[in-house]
């Protein structure tokens, strides 16, 4: 489960973690009070915000109203806003990378750190990737005392993903978390009631993660999504994306996670859809109803599972052809038709 930037700061201000002065602002709302110079923050559950218009920066009333009034409409990749979070603008002199990972084959955390932190931390060449401890001893002890927090959050409210970027350092040294990525383990929500009213509010969450492919990737499970991907790369393509609508995947869902990768640019979509939890039919209406609005978006589909029949019928009358078996649809999308 992911939760919002500004719930993750709420959780790392409790914790003793810096971060800047901040309230939340949800449309229907009345600002009583501004904070100006400011960064206007869209609180969406994908990446890339600053790239994609989520991040707006104000030093004035009127830049204020326009800013929030802007970003409480925008969609962002797809994903109406839950909100827009106004912090206080605040110069740092050097941004830092931090975060925490459960590796499940370790059994253990994993601590990642690196000293060029910021929008383009993917390009680094300065990433420290070991267990807690072994990491600890390498960076700078008052870093140090910063993973040591995050440990601690991370087990008391059953972390996966613990994420600060940018973690920003002052002229005078000291750290202030600039943004927080929160992922919750599912099964271990029972222990965490306080974060389930958040779960309620985001009924079309799923993961995604955007590559640097052109052919883009939709399945209901990690494991059938990563096969895809792998699927492609062994005829020659290259994912664009990681999408697991998750169990369950509703016709809004699936509608969204379609809209999210075209709003990426991707044209090209292999959906591999093996519905056990999830309703084919749910999935073939989305399906027809995102062509009908894209007509010239390419859809390779491949459904079976739960409800097939009555998805592969929805599919048919609408004119949208589907495979049977997986390789078939990935070669088709790869390397041209193979029927």
């Amino acid at each position: 489960m992911k939760l919002h930037e500004f719930v993750g700061k709420s959780i790392l201000r409790t914790y003793g973690i810096p971060v800047p002065k901040s309230f939340f602002v949800r449309e229907g709302e009345t600002v009583e009070k501004k904070i100006l110079p400011c960064v206007l923050k869209s609180q969406v559950l994908v990446g890339s915000r600053m790239k994609n218009g989520g991040v707006l920066f104000a030093n004035t009333d009127k830049e204020f109203d326009l800013h929030l009034r802007t970003l409480l409409e925008r969609k962002i990749r797809g994903e109406t806003p839950y909100g827009v979070l106004v912090e206080e603008k605040i110069s740092v002199k050097h941004e830092h990378y931090i975060s925490l990972v459960l590796d499940r084959d370790e059994k253990d955390l994993v601590l990642i750190y690196s000293c060029d932190g910021g929008v383009n931390v993917e390009s680094s060449q300065n990433f420290i990737k070991a267990k807690f401890d072994d990491v600890l001893n390498e960076i700078d002890p008052n870093m140090a005392n910063i993973a040591t927090t995050l440990k601690r959050i991370a087990l008391e409210k059953d972390v996966t993903l613990l994420e600060i970027n940018p973690l920003g350092e002052s002229e005078s040294g000291e750290f202030v978390a600039l943004d927080a990525v929160f992922h919750l383990d599912d099964s271990a929500l029972y222990r965490q009631p306080w974060a389930k009213k958040f779960l309620k509010k985001n009924p079309h969450s799923f993961h995604y993660l955007k590559l640097d492919g052109d052919i883009g990737v939709i399945g209901c499970g990690a494991g059938i999504v990563m096969a895809t991907m792998d699927t492609v790369e062994h005829f020659g393509g290259k994912p664009a994306d990681f999408l697991d609508l998750g169990g369950g995947a509703s016709e809004a869902t699936t509608l969204a996670a379609l809209k999210t990768l075209k709003n990426d640019g991707i044209r090209k979509i292999v959906m591999n859809i093996f519905g056990g939890i999830t309703k084919c039919d749910e999935t073939a209406k989305a399906i027809v109803n995102f062509k009908r609005e894209n007509p010239d978006y390419d859809l390779y589909v491949r459904i079976t599972g739960t409800n097939e029949e009555e998805a592969k019928r929805i599919l048919k009358e609408n004119h949208i052809s589907f495979y049977d078996d997986m390789y078939s649809v990935i070669k088709d999308a790869v390397v041209g038709d193979v029927r």
